[in-house]
């Protein structure tokens, strides 16, 4: 009993060290982002939170591969019902993480957390709503242009308004 405690330990001591070096990767390369802050409209807050999106969508696109190759592997898909299955698969990702944790594995290497609008860790039911739009991109794509005409805080997009939470720094 014992030893499989070690080995979980270590596991779990070998998983953060890998997302530790990741976030040195990322950090080093903290003049790259300057520049690609300095030379778009967007500012770096949203900059950060399109690259710490996209990584989790990269893992979650090789996420779907594995589940669509190992449990429908006789199922012809097609690219629709690819992206409605990874729809399935993120919903639980974002809710699930940020509700634990107050964070996916993006926002954690971009120092990015959730939280309420008062500064707190968001309930499971605000979390739930501020990840409603995530289930199809298309809608996290409005939700994100939405945000933007009606933004008061440029913090928020518009479902996290409607949920009282924020993505902030570290």
């Amino acid at each position: 009993m014992e030893e499989e405690q070690k080995m979980k330990k270590l596991r779990a001591d070998s998983i953060w060290d890998i997302v530790n070096h990741i976030r040195q990767v990322f950090n080093s390369n903290k003049i790259v982002l300057n520049r690609v802050v300095h030379n778009f409209f967007f500012p770096e807050h949203w900059i950060t939170r399109f690259l710490a999106i996209g990584l989790d969508y990269f893992t979650l696109l090789f996420v779907t591969g594995l589940v669509k190759d190992l449990v429908f592997a006789d199922w012809t898909f097609s690219l629709i019902d690819f992206f409605l299955m990874m729809g399935m698969i993120s919903f639980p990702y974002f809710v699930i993480t940020e509700s634990i944790f107050g964070y996916t594995l993006g926002k954690r290497i971009f120092d990015l957390k959730v939280v309420t609008v008062n500064g707190n860790k968001p309930s499971f039911k605000k979390v739930f709503i501020r990840n409603i739009s995530k289930i199809f991109f298309v809608f996290l794509i409005l939700d994100v242009i939405g945000s933007w005409f009606t933004a008061k805080n440029l913090h928020q997009r518009y479902v996290d308004k409607i949920a009282h939470t924020t993505v902030e720094k570290w």
